[in-house]
């Protein structure tokens, strides 16, 4: 989903990525697999059910999650190719949340809970974003209106689940290296350039 086609007002840092984006995920098939701070550990046990029930309420809603996403969650073994220097997670809501004419499912939290990850589909799952909150919203957790929701809430991450994956993959990859002195990620250095915090 493109930036003006979504809600979402807040001026999006959309840069080039070094993969080719298929739906596949081949470009990260292709990279080291980490023992520690891996994504997909905190909660591997509860992400299929998680998915199971996500995949459902969409369907009720007349909606779908998108296929790279739905792809991704039942392949664990790419979750241990994503490691993140704030120890984030996959943790899934497993009902979608209306929200801007579209819906909300939250998928990634950092390991404090100050930051969260959602997809933003729109209503009948055609396409799809990916946008943070520092806020939790959960449609079984609801200590608010549905209305009190607003779109300044979210700051748009990408245009598309892989796109954001790529992203999440090169960005904490170069936080390693500054930080723990692991090996720099494997791509042009123009990438390390742009993708460098």
């Amino acid at each position: 989903m493109q930036t003006a086609d979504s809600p979402f007002s807040n001026e999006a840092s959309i840069k080039d990525l070094p993969h080719v984006l298929d739906g596949t995920f081949a470009w990260l098939a292709a990279t080291p697999t980490h023992d520690e701070w891996a994504i997909g550990d905190e909660r591997a046990d509860d992400l299929p059910m998680q998915l199971d029930a996500a995949i459902a309420s969409a369907e009720e809603n007349g909606s779908k999650l998108p296929q790279e996403f739905v792809t991704f969650i039942r392949t664990p073994e790419w979750h241990k190719h994503l490691r993140s220097v704030t120890a984030c997670y996959l943790n899934l809501a497993e009902n979608v949340l209306p929200f801007a004419n579209g819906y909300l499912l939250r998928f990634l939290h950092d390991q404090q809970d100050c930051a969260f990850w959602y997809l933003y589909l729109n209503a009948d799952g055609s396409d799809h974003c990916v946008v943070s909150s520092y806020e939790y919203f959960d449609a079984d957790d609801m200590d608010y209106e549905i209305d009190e929701l607003k779109e300044t809430e979210f700051n748009i991450w990408e245009t598309s689940f892989e796109r954001f994956i790529s992203r999440f993959w090169i960005e904490n990859e170069i936080l390693f290296a500054k930080y723990n002195e692991t090996d720099p990620p494997d791509v042009d250095a123009k990438f390390l350039k742009m993708h460098a915090q």
